[in-house]
């Protein structure tokens, strides 16, 4: 069910119907749990060295990651998506309402599945008395189940309703948004289950491994997209959006450092593709921060 408003949402006509409201409200605060902040400010640190290791030190990955990673521009996607997945459970941490940050919990559940699956089905790579991919197990055990159910619980404190002086988003955004979110899902639906056909239309060398892995970046991305279009709710897309900027905004620094790595050059359909969504991206949150701002502004001046 697609969550929507209407100017006179917020008001209750009627003295029983006010009521009925104030009691939702306060069942309904749009607080973060203690918990969720604990798990995500355990989280975050390790997101934050996984960017690290895999953005500037690709040579690297074999003795400090989980396994060796090649090329260097598949390293560098995957360490910018832990950092855009580490920005989400920052603001998970440090934020006052749960709706800012509920949507990127099912996108990253998906991803983690994926990753708990292709662990599973390649166990044969791994070393298990190799350190970093000792982490690697545990994290991608214990998280399909802790994020999700971490969601939850926490998911009755959304009130659904817009918070103050927030902005709806335009349905032809959200259409969008979902059309490409359920796209890119259907993309790595497709290049999990059949990773020799992602190998040969990628636009850098995969093995079948870092194909499925792939995959499991493009089920984060697609997810996101069809959960975040079901909100109209701007408060609801911001972080979201915030995420995925910062992910792809350093994939697109780092192909340019790498465009070596890539077999027909840096003008691709996938870097081309990459920085027209992040134009569109740009476009809307400068819209849509506008309208937020000269909400503000005009209930300043009412004051």
């Amino acid at each position: 069910m697609e969550i929507e408003y209407a100017a006179g949402d917020e008001h209750d006509d009627g003295r029983d119907e006010g009521r009925r409201g104030d009691r939702r409200s306060d069942r309904r605060s749009d607080r973060i749990f203690r918990s969720t902040r604990v798990v995500a400010a355990i989280i975050v640190p390790v997101l934050v060295l996984a960017f690290i290791i895999l953005y500037f030190f690709p040579s690297t990955t074999g003795e400090r990651f989980a396994w060796e990673i090649r090329p260097s521009i598949q390293s560098a996607y995957m360490g910018a998506g832990y950092l855009g997945g580490a920005w989400l459970f920052f603001n998970a941490v440090i934020g006052r309402r749960w709706h800012r940050v509920a949507a990127g919990f099912a996108p990253v559940t998906a991803f983690t599945i994926v990753m708990l699956l292709d662990t599973i089905i390649h166990w044969d790579i791994f070393d298990l008395s190799h350190f970093p991919f000792i982490l690697w197990l545990i994290l991608y055990i214990v998280t399909p189940f802790l994020v999700p159910f971490l969601w939850w619980r926490n998911r009755v404190e959304d009130p659904g309703t817009p918070e103050p002086n927030d902005v709806v988003v335009p349905s032809i955004a959200r259409w969008g948004l979902g059309v490409l979110g359920g796209f890119i899902f259907i993309f790595a639906v497709v290049g999990f289950f059949f990773p020799e056909w992602l190998v040969s239309v990628w636009v850098w060398p995969l093995t079948v491994v870092t194909a499925r892995i792939l995959s499991g970046w493009f089920a984060l991305l697609g997810v996101g997209g069809l959960v975040i279009a079901r909100d109209s709710r701007w408060s609801a897309w911001k972080v979201g959006l915030e995420s995925i900027a910062i992910w792809q905004l350093l994939v697109v620094a780092a192909a340019v450092v790498n465009t070596a790595d890539f077999t027909n050059g840096l003008l691709n359909w996938f870097v081309v593709g990459v920085v027209l969504v992040l134009l569109g991206m740009a476009g809307l949150y400068v819209v849509m921060e506008g309208q937020r701002r000269g909400m503000l502004k005009m209930e300043f001046v009412g004051d």
